[in-house]
C-alpha cells in the first residue's frame, strides 16, 4: 500500500512538474531588437524584418521580436552597451564601432581575407562562436546569435572622377569605419575621419570629408548618392563586421524550446543576409550609374598599387593586438583556417 501511495504522489508530482513546463513554454515572450538601420536599409531587410517575420511565425507566435530600428534605442555605437544594459534584448552591433571592446573581431575586416562574403560571414560566425566566445563575448554579458560581413568595401568622392593612381588618394579626407578602417586609409596615404553611417551624407556635403570608404548597397538608406560623384567598382578596402547580439542573462533564461527556434533562425539569417547584400551589389552600381554618377574601374595596375599598399594593413594589425598582449596572428589564423573549410 505504502508503494502505492508513494507511486501515486511521484506520478502526481510528474504530472504537475510536467503541466507547469507546458504552461511555462505557452507563456508570451517578447524580446526587443534593436538596430542602426532604418527599416529601407538592406541591412534592416537582410536582417532584422526577417528575423522577426521568421522567430515568430516558428514560434506560432510565442515568441514577439519588437523592433526598434535606425538608432530609436541608442546610437550605433551605443548598441553594444544597450544590450548589455538591457535597454534592448538583441542588438545588431557594427564591430567597427566598439573595435576597443571587441579588437580581435577587427581581424575579420582586413583586406584580401576572401572574396565571397558569403563564406566570410559563415567562417566569421564559427570564430565568433568559438574562439572569441568567451574574450570578447561573454565577457561583455552578450553571446553572438549570427554575424555578417559586407562584401569589400568601395572608395567613393564627393568630387573627383578619376582614380589612375593610388598617389591621388594622398591628403584625401576619406571616411573610414573603424580601427581597421583607419588603417586601410592611411596605407593608401589618405587622411582617415571617422564618421557615422547616418551623419555621412553631411560630412560630404559641407567638405567635412572629401570621401568615403563604404558599401554600396548602403548608400541609399541615407541618400548619400546624392552628393557623391564617382565610385570605384573593383577595389578591395576591407569589409566591415555585424554581430547580432543576444544579452546572455536574457538568452539563459529562455526556455530551450525558444532558444533552439531563435538559432535555428539566427543560422539561416546570418547566410542570407550575406547572400543578400553580395546580390545588391551588382543592382546598387546599376543604380549609381542610371543617376549619373561615375564608375571607376581600376587599372590592373591600379590595383596592383592597391594590393601593394594594403599589404602592410595586416602585419600592422597584429603588430597592434600582440602589443596588447592578445592572440592576433593565432585568430587571424583561425579566421583563415574556417574560410578554407
Amino acid at each position: 500500500m505504502k508503494i502505492t501511495n508513494a507511486l501515486k504522489v511521484a506520478g502526481i508530482a510528474l504530472a504537475a512538474s510536467l503541466a507547469s513546463t507546458a504552461l511555462y513554454a505557452q507563456e508570451k515572450i517578447v524580446l526587443k531588437y534593436a538596430d542602426q538601420f532604418p527599416l529601407t536599409h538592406a541591412g534592416s531587410k537582410l536582417s532584422a524584418q526577417p528575423f522577426k517575420q521568421m522567430v515568430e511565425e516558428r514560434s506560432e507566435g510565442r515568441i514577439e521580436v519588437q523592433l526598434y530600428p535606425a538608432e530609436q534605442l541608442a546610437k550605433a555605437a551605443g548598441l553594444l552597451d544597450a544590450v548589455r544594459n538591457r535597454v534592448t534584448d538583441i542588438a545588431m552591433v557594427g564591430v567597427v564601432y566598439v573595435s576597443d571592446r571587441m579588437p580581435l573581431t577587427s581581424a575579420v575586416e582586413l583586406p584580401g581575407l576572401f572574396t565571397d562574403s558569403v563564406a566570410g560571414s559563415i567562417a566569421f560566425t564559427k570564430l565568433a562562436q568559438n574562439e572569441l566566445l568567451e574574450s570578447e563575448y561573454l565577457r561583455n554579458g552578450v553571446r553572438p546569435l549570427f554575424t555578417m560581413v559586407t562584401p569589400p568595401y568601395q572608395a567613393m568622392f564627393a568630387k573627383k572622377t578619376e582614380l589612375n593612381d593610388v598617389s591621388e588618394l594622398e591628403g584625401v579626407k576619406m571616411r573610414a569605419a573603424g580601427a581597421t578602417g583607419e588603417l586601410i586609409a592611411s596605407s593608401l596615404g589618405a587622411v582617415p575621419v571617422r564618421v557615422p553611417a547616418s551623419d555621412l551624407y553631411l560630412a560630404l556635403e559641407r567638405g567635412t570629408v572629401d570621401g568615403a570608404i563604404y558599401n554600396p548597397p548602403s548608400l541609399f538608406a541615407y541618400k548619400i548618392e546624392e552628393v557623391l560623384s564617382s565610385i570605384t567598382t573593383n577595389a578591395s578596402l576591407g569589409t566591415v563586421a555585424f554581430a547580432a547580439l543576444v544579452n546572455e542573462d536574457v538568452w539563459q533564461g529562455l526556455p530551450e524550446d525558444a532558444r533552439k527556434v531563435i538559432s535555428e533562425v539566427a543560422t539561416e539569417i546570418g547566410e542570407t543576409m550575406a547572400a543578400g547584400f553580395k546580390d545588391q551589389t551588382g543592382s546598387a552600381y546599376e543604380k549609381l550609374e542610371g543617376l549619373g554618377i561615375k564608375l571607376i574601374e581600376l587599372s590592373p595596375e591600379t590595383q596592383a598599387q592597391f594590393t601593394d599598399k594594403l599589404q602592410s594593413v595586416e602585419a600592422e594589425w597584429v603588430k597592434q593586438m600582440e602589443g596588447r598582449g592578445l592572440p592576433g596572428q593565432a585568430t587571424l589564423d583561425a579566421y583563415r583556417s574556417y574560410l578554407q573549410e
